[in-house]
């Protein structure tokens, strides 16, 4: 220990922990914990001071005390009682959430475990809030840990438990913990002999996932290693109870020390206010500079020639011989008078919008809801929900995020051949995209090899068919490295089938998987080995390996070690990782490394190309002798309590050399669902996307092609250090000249992109960069880092590959720095730098755990729901917020402008024509309502045209709606309607003016009233002018509060003169008797909003925002729309007059296809057979060059093409081809679902999502890919086609005419069988029900000509359809 200057406490710089003797060192913390931010004596401190770090509160109070002098024009209690409204409210709202914390502190650390008593030698219970460090505790099963304990025994023999971490990181999957060896055999009833161990370890810390200590007092030091840590918060699973001593106790545990608040932020709108207020402050303090000086002037010069003000009687405020006094004072109550305009309840209404915002609208949206996984959108903070709509650029991470995390064991490459013939998502993507077809090739027998992380088959390895390989030898070794290089646990019974593994990734998962299904079945670990089962050519056996060593896989190591002893003896280290770091231990005099490099790197190279992760595989045997002084160098690493880390990776580099080459493995990870739509409408948005990834340069290019990241339009920049020269340095040694020679080349690079981008500028060409990681830390230098920014900033997409997570957090801040709104998105513990560094924070929650979604500020299961996150909400949120905050300010400015004019008139003499009462009752009461309601529901279009439309995205990316210009707008239209009430309203209503029989003129506050009147009436029809979307809230909002007016005028009015003073009996006696009160508050209005009506009239014919001019498109929409029903009613009408109101409907039957579509993709799984000498995908396909890709049509309108052709062919469906070519693209009939069945994709073209039902329709999908087989060329123009309801099924009906087949056609991975039906209408049966298809209004015949005569109703599409339907049936 060490003593801190002052003395008062002890700062701990180690632990030395004595095991169960009943003491504790008075410095270590108990282990009651609390959550709470304020107790009994603190709250009112510390909660007001909260309140106070906003600027406007101080003003408030600093007004509410003046009000309190003499100088008060005002009466002291209309200033404190807003001020406490304000702030008891949030006062009320700090201390309910508090409570909530405290009721759940309170529960934990009441609950009991079993503490062993050193008297008594026995467990007995125990509060959690009562146990102290060293203490021996029992913990059982599901039963979470007290604090952190050193796990010393469990009831098993080999000493392991699992543990699971939801609570600690968010991951599901199960942890394996192990005990130290020297403790695994004490029990319940032994545990009391570990009386002289002592804990010597590092000082509470907030490293999860590290621990450096050491056990001493047993006859040697044992290192302890963070297996050997159970973590309070994680509970016990597998095991029925488990042993172990408190090291961390409360508050020193490790969740606690890592619970520290995420970083605060504000949104940009939140400072432009703030920018407002100090205007408006600014505004004030005029006013008041203004008054204070001419009232003070005015005093001195004209007081005493005014007798009736009786000068003589003056006070000291009044005194015409102290000038500077008189403008003191008057500056004082200027300053109380003038208050109204900064808004008192700005921030409560922007609090309570912002909460309801993210907690309603927000969180129960069902477009953003996963149903596969149950999982909501989540918003875990409401400060920044309108920044959701001013993204410039989104900075994502790839795996789990773009893709789907579920990873799948595809190919591999052993002895330097290539094994699985699958193809990937990502080739068929890129070969669509080049417009290259797509063989589909089933063979549905292959489906017994698949299972879960497994997607491979070869039948040159499978059932065993590799012992008769060349190098059987290197298969098996490679086969035995999958089985036993992994920290995987085993879980269920010892069945191949039914076996299940917890790993750490799901990389291990189907790295394990895949030795299983090739005949290596890992099934049993214990605390000091692993057994496989293993299929050699020597038969089956069951082989355990002693597991000597783990060399744990990390971001800087990249690479993972095992050390074993087989049943023979000897050693091995098996290794893999990253190809970079293994190529760089590899023997180099070893003849199967020279053999196999070169073709292992080709495949690595071909499967990063087609998306695939890979991992390289070596092994080395060791010597016994060296591994035994290794192992004393180890040893000494692993019990440092100094630098511990280090040391160990160190001595770790010592054994990982001269290694053997054996492989690579290849995972695929599939992309999400809609990924691809998504990044099309984000980028039709505006949004930049930077993807940053650990993944090879070809692997991330690839997947940037197949989401639609990179086009072929785009013209491309890759950026690199790796060059032979720099290469030829850093093998020499010569660290600092490779340095400086690779920032020179990425330098070069930079600025060659940047003059490349200059000559494409006032083209339309878009621009992609993608860098590596090496090269992406020269670029992110002090030097070169405002060079890479103008280059990305000026490109659509950027790919940054082989990144850390320190480089994915100071990329962020790069962009961040430039002022661009960023969003970082990611699902990793990885990704938690850049979500914190960024503006706004989006946490996936996916196979990762929940460590991004924790320290995110939204969580969403899926990357295509950013795009309603953002387009939608963040929208809305944007210009619902910056409309409030702009009308705030317009209505205060607009009311407080009223008092300024007054009293100057009063020469600045404090006086106003107003009621001190209904002044503070202004923002309070009479004008809150309104707008919380613009806050909240004001709507310009609908969801869906947001997305049909992503380019309306721009206007908050401009800050369209809250910069200089808008706000400069609102605040004119405030000045000007201030104007023209004052001169109507003074010129009308002057003292000299008698209005009625009685003989009394205008007096000050009459005056006042009507004055307030139109006031209340003017900014409440503001809003009116400019709503674009009625809701009955919004007349609920607007006409309550003209209502609240007038009854608070009645009331207030017959209150006692104390209260009331100038008001009392001045409505119901005065002003309601004068008929120009009543003309008043009829034209001041009108006169008030005509010129900013007329303004914003003349504006959007002219000058139309985007948003005005899809207004206008959905208006028409729903006119159609209603035009529909209305000639359907009529249609209804009409038959029930000829006598047919029993039929529901009168059309005659029409030919409408109905479209089956089979997604194949996951039932075939990418399958091909191996050895396919038709198959393209064994060959190299070269990519067709920029001028061929400009010829190739959309494969999906090619489909369209054959199947028309195909209908042609055929004579006897001349009548199906007939109708599939009248119906075209863009007519009125297209976009009608109930007149021709028409199948639309999920998601369209630009992310639009439709629900509405098309009958005629019977989708079977299985999988992401929908084609779109009608409405392809109008979605291509914006235009969307509502797709089917997934859940419905069209059932053929024996009674009804046959069906016309017609032939298949094949896109990518979706086999499509459309055929052509006759739908009879449901009106025509019989008594029976039967369907009866000669009943119609003229004779019974079945003939369609016949039907066409018999039909006065059919439409004009409908009639042509049956027309020739009829010509068709009677040429066949």
């Amino acid at each position: 220990m060490v003593w801190t200057p002052w003395g008062s406490e002890e700062l701990e710089t180690s632990r030395d922990i004595p095991i169960n003797t009943g003491l504790s060192n008075p410095i270590y913390k108990t282990n009651a914990t609390s959550t709470t931010k304020y107790n009994l004596l603190t709250f009112f401190p510390k909660s007001l001071f909260e309140q106070y770090r906003r600027v406007a509160n101080w003003y408030f109070t600093i007004v509410a005390s003046l009000s309190l002098t003499p100088f008060t024009p005002v009466r002291a209690w209309t200033t404190w009682v807003p001020l406490g409204i304000v702030l008891g409210v949030s006062l009320i709202k700090e201390a309910i959430e508090d409570y909530k914390r405290y009721t759940a502190d309170v529960e934990v650390n009441n609950r009991t475990v079993q503490v062993l008593n050193v008297e008594t030698k026995t467990f007995e219970p125990k509060a959690w809030r009562e146990i102290k460090v060293g203490e021996i505790v029992e913990v059982l099963r599901d039963s979470y840990f007290p604090a952190d304990l050193l796990f010393l025994s469990a009831e098993n023999e080999e000493g392991i438990c699992y543990i699971e971490t939801m609570n600690l990181d968010g991951e599901t999957n199960l942890k394996i913990k192990k005990c130290l060896d020297c403790t695994k055999d004490l029990r319940r009833d032994t545990l009391c002999t570990l009386s002289n161990a002592v804990i010597q370890c590092e000082p509470p810390n907030s490293r999860l996932y590290q621990f450096t200590g050491n056990l001493t007092g047993l006859g040697e030091v044992i290192p302890i290693n963070p297996a050997a840590l159970l973590l309070r918060g994680c509970s016990l699973r597998n095991i029925e109870r488990a042993y172990g001593a408190v090291i961390y106790a409360g508050h020193d545990s490790k969740v606690f020390m890592n619970a520290t608040s995420a970083p605060s932020k504000r949104s940009r709108i939140e400072q432009i206010v703030d920018k407002i207020i100090f205007f408006m402050f600014g505004l004030l303090f005029a006013f008041c500079i203004i008054g204070s000086i001419y009232d003070a002037r005015w005093l001195q010069v004209n007081l005493n020639n005014n007798w009736y003000l009786a000068p003589q009687y003056t006070s000291v405020q009044y005194n015409p011989a102290t000038p500077a006094v008189n403008g003191m004072t008057n500056f004082v109550t200027c300053f109380i008078l003038y208050g109204y305009l900064i808004p008192i309840s700005l921030y409560v209404s922007i609090e309570v919008v912002k909460i309801i915002q993210s907690m309603v609208f927000i969180s129960w949206d069902l477009d953003m809801y996963h149903a596969e996984t149950d999982t909501p959108a989540i918003a875990r903070t409401s400060n920044i929900n309108e920044e959701l709509g001013m993204v410039n650029t989104i900075l994502s991470d790839k795996t789990g995020t773009l893709t789907r995390n579920v990873m799948e064991f595809f190919k591999c490459s052993i002895a330097g051949i290539s094994y699985g013939a699958g193809v990937t998502e990502i080739e068929r993507s890129n070969m669509i995209r080049r417009g290259q077809p797509v063989a589909i090739t089933e063979n549905p027998g292959l489906a017994q090899y698949r299972e879960r992380y497994f997607n491979f088959y070869d039948k040159r390895i499978m059932e065993g068919a590799w012992v008769n390989a060349e190098d059987s030898h290197i298969i098996e070794m490679f086969l035995r490295l999958l089985a036993v290089c992994h920290t995987v646990i085993p879980d269920g019974p010892i069945v191949e089938k039914d076996i299940k593994y917890e790993a750490e990734s799901p990389d291990e998962s189907a790295l394990v998987v895949a030795a299983k299904a090739l005949g290596f079945f890992f099934f049993k670990r214990t605390n000091s080995g692993i057994t496989v089962r293993e299929r050699t050519a020597t038969g089956i056996a069951d082989v355990e390996y002693e597991v000597l060593n783990i060399l744990e896989f990390n971001s800087t190591r990249k690479r993972m070690s095992v050390i074993v002893r087989d049943s023979q003896g000897k050693l091995y280290i098996f290794c893999k990782g990253a190809d970079t770091v293994i190529y760089e231990r590899l023997d180099n005099k070893n003849p199967q490394n020279k053999r196999l490099k070169e073709p292992t790197s080709l495949h690595m190279e071909e499967y990063g190309s087609a998306g695939l992760r890979t991992l390289c595989l070596s092994y080395a045997e060791l010597d016994p002798g060296f591994y035994d002084e290794w192992q004393q160098g180890y040893f000494a690493a692993k019990t440092s309590l100094q630098d511990r880390d280090a040391k160990v990776a160190e001595v770790s580099e010592q054994i990982e050399r001269n290694l053997v080459l054996l492989g690579c493995t290849a995972i695929e990870d599939k992309l999400q669902e809609g990924v691809p739509e998504s990044i099309s409408t984000l980028a039709a948005a505006g949004i930049r996307l930077w993807v940053l990834t650990g993944d090879k340069m070809e692997t991330a290019i690839n997947i940037g092609f197949a989401c639609s990241l990179i086009t072929e339009e785009m013209q491309q920049f890759i950026i690199t250090a790796y060059f032979p020269e720099i290469e030829a340095l850093e093998e020499a040694g010569k660290s600092d000249e490779a340095d400086m020679k690779a920032n020179e080349k990425v330098e070069l690079q930079l600025k060659q992109v940047e003059l490349e981008i200059r000559k494409g500028a006032r083209s339309d060409i878009e621009f992609a960069i993608v860098i590596d990681g090496k090269a992406l830390s020269y670029a992110l230098s002090k030097r070169l880092a405002p060079l890479f920014l103008r280059c990305g900033l000026k490109c659509q997409a950027v790919i940054c590959c082989r990144v850390s997570p320190l480089q994915k957090a100071q990329v962020t801040a790069l962009v961040k720095s430039h002022g661009d709104v960023t969003l970082a998105i990611g699902d990793g513990a990885n990704d938690v730098g850049m979500i914190q560094k960024a503006h706004i924070g989006v946490g996936i929650s996916g196979q990762e755990g929940m460590q991004a979604v924790m320290a995110s500020d939204f969580a969403i299961a899926q990357f295509r729901f950013l795009t309603p996150l953002l387009l939608v909400h963040g929208r809305y949120c944007y210009k619902r917020m910056t409309r409030m905050i702009c009308y705030f300010f317009y209505k205060n400015l607009f009311f407080g402008i009223t008092i300024f004019v007054f009293n100057a008139f009063t020469n600045f003499s404090g006086q106003y024509m107003y009621s001190d009462v209904y002044m503070t009752l202004f923002n309070v009461i009479f004008t809150a309502l309104t707008p919380i309601v613009v806050g909240l529901f004001d709507k310009d279009v609908d969801k869906h045209m947001c997305l049909k439309y992503p380019a309306l995205y721009k206007e908050g990316q401009r800050n369209a709606h809250f910069g200089l210009r808008s706000i400069t707008g609102w605040l004119l239209t405030a000045v000007l309607q201030c104007a023209i009430t004052v001169i109507i309203i003074f010129i009308g209503c002057v003292p000299t003016t008698v209005p009625r029989s009685t003989g009394q003129p205008y007096g000050q506050y009459e005056v006042g009233v009507v004055m307030f009147s139109c006031i209340i009436i003017t900014v409440h029809f503001q809003i009116v002018t400019i709503n674009e979307q009625w809701t009955w809230l919004h007349h609920l909002s607007i006409w309550l509060s003209q209502v609240v007016w007038w009854v608070f005028l009645l009331a207030f009015n017959s209150i006692t003169l104390s209260i009331s003073a100038d008001l009392y009996w001045l409505f119901l006696g005065v002003v309601a008797w004068n008929p120009q009160y009543w003309l008043y508050i009829l034209v001041v209005p009108i006169a008030c909003l005509l010129p900013d009506f007329f303004f914003r009239s003349v504006r959007r014919h002219l000058y139309p925002y985007d948003h005005e001019l899809v207004m206008e498109e959905q208006l028409m929409e729903r006119l159609a729309e209603r035009e529909r029903l209305k000639k359907m009613r009529k249609d209804e009408e009409a038959a029930v007059l000829n006598g047919t109101a029993g039929n529901n409907d009168l059309r005659p039957p029409l030919i409408e296809p109905v479209y089956h579509v089979f997604d194949t993709s996951r039932a075939r799984a990418g399958f091909l057979p191996a050895y396919d000498p038709n198959s393209k995908y064994y060959t190299n396909m070269d990519r067709p060059t920029q001028s061929e890709m400009t010829k190739v049509r959309n494969p999906v309108l090619d489909n369209l093409d054959a199947t028309m052709m195909n209908i042609q062919r055929q004579s006897t469906l001349d009548a199906g081809a007939a109708v599939m070519r009248q119906q075209p693209t863009q007519s009125p009939a297209m976009h009608d679902s109930s007149k021709m069945g028409v199948i639309g994709s999920a998601g369209t073209a630009n992310g639009v999502q439709n629900r509405y039902p098309t009958t005629s329709t019977q989708v079977q999908s299985r999988g992401s890919i929908n084609l779109l087989l009608a409405g392809y060329q109008g979605q291509s123009c914006g235009q969307t086609s509502p797709p089917p309801h997934h859940d419905q099924q069209v059932h053929q009906d024996s009674s009804r005419p046959p069906q016309i087949l017609l032939p298949p056609t094949h896109n990518a991975n979706t086999r499509v069988r459309t055929t052509a039906r006759v739908f009879p209408p449901s009106s025509h049966k019989d008594n029976n029900g039967t369907p009866n298809y000669a009943k119609h209004d003229r004779g019974s015949s079945t003939n369609p000509a016949d039907l066409l005569a018999g039909n006065p109703h059919l439409q004009s599409d409908e009639a042509e359809t049956l027309a020739i339907y009829a010509s068709a049936l009677k040429s066949s």
